[in-house]
């Protein structure tokens, strides 16, 4: 859990690095609910990093402040030893901005993670679904 957290803050935070957290074969597949409309990433590396790049901006640009709770961890790990895991868990995240409405995303993230002798956790495969409220906490 502290490995998601820290990636969900990188994410955030615009750090350079997060692409770092993801294998070069990633599959990505996020489908964001809002008022309106909806949106979809699907893809590899590219998808995600350019993803992830826009969405920091925004953070920078606005001067938003987040606060993300997950819940529901769920994990099976593969291979003995292991070498992979499914990860899943709910989150909800809030985003507060001067003169903005506060924005609350409630999702479900599935996560398989590998796992290197020299490179650590990374995420393999990426699913996301989330709906968006806007004026709640």
């Amino acid at each position: 859990m502290r490995w998601i957290a820290e990636y969900n803050n990188k994410a955030i935070a615009g750090d350079s690095t997060v692409c770092d957290d993801f294998t070069d074969d990633v599959e990505v597949n996020i489908f964001a609910e809002t008022l309106q409309g909806h949106w979809e990433v699907e893809g590899g590396k590219d998808e995600i990093c350019g993803y992830l790049r826009q969405a920091s901006a925004a953070f920078i640009v606005l001067q938003a402040s987040t606060n993300t709770q997950f819940d529901s961890l769920q994990i099976e790990r593969g291979g003995f030893p292991w070498t992979t895991a499914q990860v899943k868990y709910h989150y909800k995240a809030s985003m507060q901005a001067d003169r903005i409405p506060t924005m609350t995303v409630d999702g479900n993230d599935t996560l398989i993670l590998s796992k290197g002798v020299f490179s650590g956790l990374k995420i393999k495969l990426l699913e996301s679904k989330s709906a968006t409220i806007i004026g709640h906490e």
